[in-house]
């Protein structure tokens, strides 16, 4: 953690200011120490460069999913080739051009792929949160890049300063994180406290319409899946990605296009996947067999979120036909 990164961070539970103490490095990184809240004289750790932020009374979803996809992304480690596009397809209408010179919260960056690619593109400054113990592999992939910054903390209670206090980011974007929170809306509109005037937030979710093969197959699997061990999860899903690898390349792919590969279930989005790497599918599908819930989001819906919440220039598009991804700024300030 960056000295810099101080005057960022608030106690998660009375937002009050926080001071550095007890810290024996004496340059700009800060590996080990704690932040005392000068409000409510909370102390929170920072441990191997991370500030860790996550408030004790997280309902036990949230704790359920922090250690199913911490374990996850401690396992399933890899910066695959295919996660550049992949990033610019789900935030899309923004660009590398977006980043440049900009401060970005990634919100929900998991093993910090998307926040790489956003320090790549010339963002000013990128802070990474997220709750699970992905935060270790992140800072991890990240460690090349000087003015970035790995947050341990609840999204529905960030650490920072909102952006009427002083704070904020110029851009925010949260990929397949919102819809695994216990109120994806709120979790939007906590966002948007942190988001400056002109500012951009771009999101991605999973979609309600033409999903029925998850919601109905996969939803009821995983209700079963999420009690077992990650460790004994992973060799179970083993056979589930083979079939899902072999169904993508050997069947969606030569059929994409034609009238019968249109009319198999998911079809734009089986197709998508045909050139990844068994290891990336396998990822996939073991992502979706750990998850604890998800929601699935109807496009009138995202797009109310942003309506309603008074953004301009909103764009909500739908993605591979199975999930949503919208974009929306912040009215800048005129005198």
């Amino acid at each position: 953690m960056k000295r810099q990164l101080v005057d960022t961070l608030v106690c998660p539970i009375s937002s009050d200011p926080l001071e550095l103490v007890s810290t024996g490095d004496t340059g700009d990184e800060i590996e080990f120490g704690e932040l005392l809240c000068n409000g409510c004289g909370l102390e929170w750790p920072i441990h191997g460069g991370i500030p860790r932020m996550v408030p004790p009374d997280l309902v036990d979803q949230q704790r359920k999913t922090a250690a199913s996809f911490g374990w996850q992304w401690q396992h399933f480690v890899e910066m695959h080739p295919e996660f550049e596009a992949q990033f610019l397809d789900w935030i899309h209408p923004l660009d590398p051009a977006s980043f440049r010179g900009k401060r970005v919260l990634d919100a929900g960056c998991g093993i910090g792929r998307h926040a790489y690619y956003a320090a790549s593109y010339g963002a000013r400054e990128v802070v990474a949160i997220d709750l699970s113990g992905a935060v270790e592999t992140a800072r991890m992939n990240l460690a090349g890049f000087d003015d970035v910054h790995v947050v341990q903390g609840d999204l529905l209670r960030p650490p920072f300063r909102e952006a009427a206090s002083g704070g904020g980011f110029d851009v925010i974007y949260s990929i397949g994180v919102l819809h695994h929170l216990p109120d994806p809306y709120l979790g939007f509109q906590t966002l948007l406290r942190y988001l400056r005037p002109g500012g951009t937030i771009a999101v991605w979710v999973y979609g309600y319409e033409n999903n029925g093969f998850v919601r109905n197959v996969v939803e009821p699997l995983r209700r079963v899946s999420t009690r077992i061990p990650p460790t004994v999860l992973r060799g179970l899903a083993w056979p589930l990605a083979l079939g899902f690898h072999a169904a993508a390349k050997g069947v969606y792919r030569p059929l994409h296009g034609t009238r019968l590969g249109r009319s198999l279930p998911l079809d734009q989005y089986l197709a998508s996947v045909a050139d990844f790497g068994f290891r990336q599918n396998y990822g996939i599908v073991f992502d979706q067999l750990v998850a604890p819930t998800a929601a699935y989001i109807t496009g009138p819906e995202l797009e109310g979120w942003f309506r309603e919440s008074g953004l301009e220039d909103v764009q909500v598009s739908h993605r591979h036909e199975n999930s949503w991804r919208g974009r929306g700024r912040v009215p800048a300030v005129t005198d």
